[in-house]
């Protein structure tokens, strides 16, 4: 069994190596998620889910729950049936978007999505 000390050099040294890690890592390409063929902007196909029209004349849409609503681009990236969405917010940073699917009918195919701003 590993003593007390050992567990602490152990834990100190990689500590030690991730912050060395951290630091001389190298930046990312500056190319953006959406300078691909497979990514669309989709804003116009979402609406706030806290727009009456949500649930009245554009029920058929996608809702989003995000501090800026619609009024940030959307967009989503989708090769071979598997993708994800984002939205960018006021200054230039992209947040992953959550996707919730709630049931909407009693087929199999009838849901609404729901997609989840990650301020992260």
């Amino acid at each position: 069994m590993i003593g007390a000390r050992m567990l602490k050099k152990i834990l100190a040294a990689s500590a030690l190596a991730v912050g060395f890690a951290a630091l001389v890592a190298t930046p990312a390409a500056a190319e953006r998620p959406y300078d691909n063929i497979f990514t669309t902007e989709v804003t116009e196909h979402y609406v706030s889910a806290f727009d009456p029209a949500a649930y009245g004349s554009r029920s058929g849409d996608s809702m989003i729950i995000s501090p800026f609503g619609t009024s940030q681009p959307i967009w989503c990236f989708s090769f071979h049936g598997q993708g994800s969405c984002w939205q960018t917010d006021p200054s230039g940073v992209d947040h992953t978007l959550g996707s919730v699917q709630i049931p909407t009918g009693s087929s199999a195919g009838s849901f609404r999505t729901i997609a989840i701003y990650n301020p992260f």
